[in-house]
């Protein structure tokens, strides 16, 4: 039990694109455990996990202006950037 608690506890406080899911999974992990023990580590973990879900919100902004199709190229002017032109 333990394992599966820590391993959940990463999860939420990364900031990924199942966040939430992984919180509402571990939610509903710690609840089917005991009904005593879920209220402190939920309250401890909460701050954790939203701040991971703002994290993940900003980074999707940035990441989602990208066009993952273009080439890299060198720069132009390097030696590299003038022999690829004459290919």
């Amino acid at each position: 039990m333990i394992d599966v608690r820590k391993v959940y506890q990463k999860a939420i406080v990364t900031p990924t694109h199942h966040v939430e899911q992984h919180w509402r999974d571990y939610e509903n992990f710690e609840n089917s455990v005991s009904r005593a023990l879920p209220k402190g580590l939920l309250s401890e973990y909460q701050p954790k996990y939203k701040h991971a879900r703002a994290v993940y919100r900003e980074r999707k902004k940035y990441v989602h202006e990208i066009d993952w199709n273009l080439v890299v190229v060198p720069p132009y002017g390097s030696p590299k950037g003038i022999s690829v032109l004459f290919l």
